[in-house]
């Protein structure tokens, strides 16, 4: 005779309504089918008994994994009480805000130290912009290895300690229109030497019509 079967746990208990998951056995895993399918019962089983970590599921079953924090936010628990330094978080990290201008960014390690100061930081672009008003100089390069060079270096090394801008692109905004030719070449060759220096950055310039 052939051997009897033991029968299973009877009933099925219904998912959360809008849950997406489809009905779990309320008895044991049927494994006559396939030793793949009852592993994959087993997981179902687990994951509905202690909460997935992911998303609401789509609808069709399938979880919808968790969009990644907005890292330009502080996260809960960061406060600010540096009044010296008002977009410094207590985890050690600036926040840019919108509307936030001439932002300082000194070095955590060596608030002595000040890196630079982010004259428009464009939080709906991420662009970390430096702003200018010349069209000419007297000392045409001294000028801009200073304020050319010098500045954007400067930014570069501050973006990583500005919270969701470690990546940034960086750049110059010339404000005043009517730039001289040879000061405005100068400064894009400047800036070429620097796209060479430092080629995962994306350095812009911006003249004024």
């Amino acid at each position: 005779m052939p051997p009897k079967k033991t029968p299973g746990g009877g009933g099925n208990t219904p998912g959360k309504p809008g849950d997406g998951k489809p009905p779990l056995k309320a008895g044991g895993v049927d494994a006559s089918t396939n030793v793949t399918g009852a592993q994959t019962a087993i997981e179902n089983k687990l994951t509905a008994g202690r909460g997935s970590t992911q998303g609401k599921g789509d609808g069709n079953g399938q979880p919808q994994p968790q969009q990644p924090r907005d890292t330009r936010v502080p996260p809960d628990g960061v406060t600010f009480d540096d009044p010296k330094r008002p977009n410094l978080g207590s985890d050690g990290k600036y926040y840019l805000r919108p509307g936030d201008n001439n932002v300082v960014i000194d070095d955590p390690k060596d608030f002595s130290r000040t890196i630079t100061d982010i004259d428009n930081p464009d939080t709906s672009t991420g662009v970390l912009w430096e702003e200018k008003s010349a069209t000419n100089a007297t000392d045409v390069n001294k000028w801009v290895d200073k304020q050319v060079v010098k500045k954007i270096e400067a930014y570069i090394e501050a973006r990583q300690h500005i919270s969701g801008y470690e990546n940034a692109p960086v750049g110059i905004q010339f404000t005043t229109p009517g730039a001289d030719p040879a000061f405005r070449t100068a400064v894009e060759n400047a800036l070429a030497n620097l796209r060479t220096k430092h080629p995962g950055v994306d350095i812009r310039v911006e003249w004024a019509q």
